[in-house]
């Protein structure tokens, strides 16, 4: 079964096929939290590895790597959005269906640019943070 409609796939290569850089998906895999009522009987981990493997055939640029309980990854299954192999922080924790796609494929586009696109104020305000912080953004269509 594909993972996006024809037209949508043709956007997403479009788009794939203007990144400045490489960028993997680096999914991590490990115990599985018991599916709640309702999920079915679905492999979260596989289902998760068959769409970064899918989205990783839209483009030249992009690429899939799956590990094993890797460490640093606290829950599963997790994509690292990596520019050019790095892990750059940005990670989207749990399976990201139909709406939430759209943030995964945003992520890759923007990783996969040379500059970010920030406004030069947004750019200046974090030059002045004199810390390392994390930040947690929840994604939902609702």
């Amino acid at each position: 079964m594909p993972i996006l409609r024809p037209e949508e796939e043709t956007k997403v290569r479009e788009w794939f096929a203007g990144l400045a850089r490489p960028v993997e998906l680096f999914v991590a895999l490990g115990p599985e939290e018991t599916p709640r009522a309702g999920s079915g009987d679905l492999d979260f981990g596989t289902e998760m590895v068959r769409l970064c493997e899918g989205l990783a055939e839209l483009g030249d640029g992009v690429t899939c790597r799956v590990e094993e309980k890797p460490e640093g990854f606290p829950r599963f299954p997790a994509v690292s959005i990596r520019p050019d192999g790095h892990d750059a922080g940005v990670r989207y924790d749990g399976l990201p269906w139909g709406y939430e796609l759209g943030s995964l494929v945003g992520g890759v586009v923007e990783a996969g640019r040379e500059e970010p696109t920030l406004s030069a104020g947004s750019l200046a305000a974090l030059e002045e943070l004199d810390r390392d912080l994390t930040l947690d953004v929840f994604v939902t269509p609702t």
